[in-house]
């Protein structure tokens, strides 16, 4: 599936000898803590309270970046104090370690948890059965006190929280948090190598981590970039951008570049108003990192959005009345997902078996130290944290077959959704199915309204499980990925790296859990992310589910073929241009395009688009060594505005909320 691209390695190739250098130091963890408490600090208050500026589920999250930028900027201020390699791995395993707790705190970390288990409880009503299905969610799983939820929701005087009741249940899902999260992280790790070494992935995200740190003993002082004034070059071209947003922002009178150009207005009447949404958004970080991505990938997206918007309007000018939602883009996303994963076991089949052969004791692996984690190890921790999930499930009233299809997609489309990011890099949050893992195997399961009690139970509790399909898992493993990818590249020793992963995401977990509890108890759920007097932006996708939960068990909902056929037409046709792409070498298309645009392609098909337009302006006149040379100005581009739009705006974004709303963003 890869293809020649004549994309500068921001470092030598993955040939540096085993890890070997410590990096989890005192001093390393000290900085971590200080990191940590101020992003979780800023998260809170720009994301929970204000909900102006995600700065926490950015890829990769903006305090993770400006924490690693600010420690560069440290080893070429203090280069007595820095000037050694331990600089460096302390400063990159911070960087991982900032990365996978930021995630766990922002929006889609805890965030969707709390709504799901509070919302249905919260909003029961006469006019719904949400009390009655509640009860049929055990104890364990979900809190039933109403002094608790209702305090939750509206917040209590003096802001206590009744930790008693919250422990059991918060123990619980933090268990299979840390267990799921790790877990993805082993199945990631048995193809970090082949993917690396055998298909020469390129890791882009991981690289620019590694561009930005400081590397005393191949170019001392400072991170190359920086040296480079193509890299300025881009970062005031970003400065400029943001600039004139946040000029504005504070005096309205300024003319802006802005944030997009929606065409949606100017396609009001039928058939034109089904080629909608058609929106312009500018996203300068896409087209920054973008324009390292293999062009065929580049292609794919865009064009392909353009085919659903097309495929619409022909289906409306010829009366085609396929449902609402036709061409289902986001169900032909999820089967081209499939597709990748599918392809991803087949394609490293031979490195499974052998993994598999040495966690059973019939083959030994001889280049353990190869590897962040030992494939053996990893092999079991794939099979416990699936199973231990599963079991969860099956415990708390899902039924089994559920609870296995669901389990096993979210495994299958998390190591999909971490092959991409291992091939083009590009800073997409939202770029894995969501919704859709929980609507694949809902939509084939019809109900004719007469459940049993048992399949009422499996209804109620698969709708609370839906939230692992919005949290953030699949990044999270992608974290970890380009962990392992960094750790290889400067050396870092196996037990610091795996160190570091664990407390960044058992720190991300308590300080994700105290924060929304002790906000939500002060100030009322109801009024944080973005709510005003019923619940935020995860408290409403909390109730769609259980919403859709209770009209499968009461009316009843019989098979609905257009989706379903859409996430085979996805399926099958990413399986079409896998062999078209190993038949013929230049075919342009690629199913990593579809999976994206499918699932996310409205956001971001414009700015992919700017991305392809550049690199191929760029390669058709100077070729490869202009692409090379060019390189760093596209990078500040993205740098820059991850650091001023994430990073100054952001901080304004924190201490005055109102001149803050006039240009929110969200890295999504």
């Amino acid at each position: 599936m890869t293809a020649h691209n004549p994309n500068v390695d921001l470092h030598p190739r993955d040939d540096a000898p085993a890890a070997s250098g410590a990096g989890l130091t005192a001093r390393s963890l000290l900085l971590a803590s200080v990191f940590l408490g101020i992003g979780a600090l800023w998260i809170r208050k720009t994301s929970l309270l204000a909900f102006t500026i995600l700065v926490g589920e950015g890829t990769p999250p903006v305090p993770a970046m400006a924490a690693l930028v600010l420690m560069a900027a440290l080893g070429v201020v203090f280069t007595r104090l820095t000037a050694t390699p331990r600089w460096r791995r302390e400063g990159l395993l911070v960087y991982l370690l900032l990365t996978c707790a930021y995630m766990t705190i922002d929006a889609n970390g805890v965030r969707q948890l709390f709504a799901s288990l509070t919302s249905l409880h919260y909003f029961a009503a006469p006019g719904n059965d949400y009390a009655v299905l509640g009860q049929t969610i055990p104890g364990w799983l979900m809190p039933h006190d109403d002094t608790l939820i209702r305090g939750f929701y509206e917040g209590v005087d003096g802001g206590a929280v009744p930790w008693a009741g919250w422990l059991p249940i918060l123990i619980v899902w933090g268990g299979a948090f840390m267990v799921l999260s790790l877990s993805l992280g082993c199945l990631v790790s048995l193809f970090r190598t082949p993917w690396a070494e055998d298909e020469h992935l390129t890791f882009p995200l991981a690289e620019l981590a590694l561009s930005l740190a400081p590397d005393p003993q191949e170019q001392p002082g400072r991170p190359w970039l920086l040296r480079s004034w193509l890299f300025w070059l881009g970062f005031a071209v970003a400065a400029l951008y943001d600039g004139s947003n946040i000029a504005h922002a504070f005096l309205p009178g300024i003319k802006a570049v802005g944030q997009n150009f929606d065409l949606s207005p100017l396609l009001s009447e039928r058939p034109w108003s089904a080629l909608r949404p058609l929106n312009l958004v500018f996203r300068p970080e896409i087209v920054g990192l973008g324009y390292l991505v293999p062009k065929d990938v580049l292609l794919s997206v865009w064009s392909l959005y353009l085919v659903f918007r097309v495929e619409s309007f022909l289906a409306t000018l010829f009366g085609y009345t396929a449902g609402a939602g036709f061409p289902y883009d986001r169900a032909q996303g999820m089967g081209a997902y499939i597709g990748l994963g599918l392809f991803t076991l087949y394609a490293g089949r031979r490195h499974l078996l052998a993994a598999l052969r040495a966690a059973v004791g019939r083959g030994a692996d001889d280049n353990t130290s190869e590897h962040s984690i030992p494939p053996p190890v990893a092999v079991w921790g794939v099979v416990i944290g699936f199973l231990c999930l599963v079991a969860m499930m099956v415990a708390g009233g899902m039924a089994p077959l559920t609870a296995l299809s669901y389990v096993a997609l979210i495994y299958l489309c998390t190591l999909a959704y971490s092959r991409v990011r291992a091939q083009t890099g590009l800073p997409i949050t939202y770029g894995m199915p969501r919704e859709e893992l929980y609507e694949t195997v809902l939509y084939l399961q019809p109900t004719n309204g007469h459940l049993s009690d048992a399949a009422v139970r499996s209804e109620s509790v698969f709708a609370l499980f839906q939230t692992l399909g919005r949290m953030t898992f699949g990044q999270l493993a992608a974290n970890q990925l380009e962990g392992f990818h960094i750790a290889r590249r400067s050396q870092i020793t196996r037990s610091h790296l795996l160190g570091a992963i664990v407390l960044g995401l058992l720190g991300g977990l308590l300080l994700g859990y105290a924060i929304h509890l002790l906000d939500s108890y002060n100030y009322g759920w109801n009024t944080l992310d973005g709510g005003s007097t019923e619940g935020g932006y995860r408290t409403r996708q909390a109730l769609t589910s259980y919403s859709r939960m209770q009209s499968r068990v009461h009316p009843g909902e019989p098979l609905v073929p257009g989706t379903s056929i859409a996430r085979g037409v996805g399926l099958a046709l990413a399986v079409l241009m896998l062999w078209l792409r190993a038949k013929y070498l230049r075919f342009p298309l690629n199913p990593v395009g579809l999976a994206l645009t499918g699932t996310f392609g409205g956001p971001i098909w414009f700015a992919v688009f700017m991305a392809w337009l550049a690199k191929t302006i760029v390669l058709r006149l100077g070729g490869a060594h202009a692409f090379r040379q060019l390189t760093p100005a596209f990078l500040g581009l993205a740098i820059g505005h991850f650091l001023i739009a994430g990073g100054i705006w952001g901080i304004v974004g924190a201490v005055n909320e109102e001149v803050a709303t006039r240009y929110l963003l969200w890295f999504a």
